[in-house]
């Protein structure tokens, strides 16, 4: 008897290093390809674990937005999922991500814990989890920039088995090859699964309101580890800074241009008059209004920006305008329009 060759097979597919790469969108400025090539570094090839937090009002619905929106927009190849529609302002998003899109598949893993004692549900529900995850979920994800507001409604700590809970722990366990990059915000760590969640957190990110500027945010956002000892998610090394004025004209959002609201409005001081005639001769985008009244050395950016805002939108200190109307930030998102997720499908022993 002969023993026969022995047949080598090599698996020449695309793998993770051929798969993912910086291919940035046609028409950026160089400013935004220095951006886009930041970002990219910044958020390990675009793939992991950030968490947004503060307080009410501290700005973390705007950096949801505002980073899921420019990665998407300076990266083609990804998709944007959210778990709420976001306002027509922000543009085309790939679809929604939530217990409703999902619902059959959370009910599948609802009915494998069915007669189980409690030892028992957790394993059971972990390993329709990860195949969902690696089947299901990985059509829906590849490739993807995840945004979730309320994230402990996932991955809430009391709630060890609901099956949400799990689905997004096999989720955060094959991220990397998933190649999604998931953003959640959240007012408090503690909230947080200390087996499906917090262990798998690549970065965080603090917010606040800048002290200068009513419509200015200023974002901090570390690297950070889980420390399973103390169990306690740690934010290390130097701080990436991050500032928005969401309250300026962003001329990628929509049409970009500066419309008036209310042309019989009498302005009430000299910038508003210059800032409107100038409107009205036809120079309605942000850079041309700018170059126009910075040429005539009437009013620097600074001051037009100011303007600009008293007489769009609704400022501390101000009275409400609304004279003017323009793309910014604030326009992308409504903050009270967050999902309440019901969680139904929670799973009691011997369910």
């Amino acid at each position: 008897m002969t023993n026969s060759p022995l047949r080598m097979v090599y698996d020449e597919s695309a793998g993770y290093d051929d798969d993912t790469g910086l291919l940035l969108r046609r028409g950026l400025s160089d400013h935004e390809r220095r951006q886009a090539v930041t970002l990219y570094r910044l958020f390990n090839e675009l793939w992991g674990l950030c968490l947004i937090l503060g307080k009410p009002g501290a700005g973390k619905d705007l950096f949801g937005n505002y980073i899921s929106h420019t990665l998407g927009r300076y990266n083609p190849g990804k998709k944007i999922l959210r778990d709420e529609p976001p306002r027509e302002l922000f543009g085309d998003y790939a679809g929604i991500f939530d217990e409703a899109a999902i619902s059959g598949d959370l009910k599948r893993m609802k009915d494998a814990a069915k007669g189980l004692g409690i030892a028992q549900i957790g394993e059971a529900m972990d390993k329709v989890a990860d195949e969902w995850a690696g089947g299901k979920g990985r059509v829906m994800l590849q490739h993807s920039i995840l945004y979730l507001v309320e994230y402990w409604r996932y991955c809430y700590k009391r709630e060890p088995h609901n099956p949400m809970n799990k689905t997004m722990g096999g989720i955060h366990k094959v991220k990397r090859h998933l190649d999604t990059l998931i953003f959640g915000s959240v007012q408090q760590l503690t909230d947080l699964d200390k087996f499906t969640c917090l262990p798998f957190v690549d970065w965080v990110v603090f917010c606040g309101k800048a002290s200068y500027d009513p419509t200015t945010f200023e974002y901090r956002i570390y690297k950070a580890h889980y420390n399973r000892r103390k169990e306690i998610l740690q934010p290390y090394g130097t701080p990436f800074p991050i500032t928005v004025d969401a309250g300026k004209p962003r001329s990628f959002l929509g049409d970009g241009l500066i419309t008036i609201k209310k042309p019989d409005y009498q302005p009430e001081t000299e910038e508003e008059q210059i800032v409107l005639d100038v409107i009205k001769a036809g120079y309605n985008t942000y850079d041309g209004l700018v170059d126009v009244i910075e040429s005539g050395d009437d009013m620097t950016e600074r001051e037009i920006l100011q303007t600009l805002k008293e007489l769009r939108l609704k400022m501390k200190g101000y009275r409400p305008k609304f004279v003017l109307d323009y793309p910014c930030w604030f326009g992308t998102f409504n903050s009270k329009s967050a999902v309440q997720l019901s969680s139904p499908l929670k799973v009691k022993v011997g369910d």
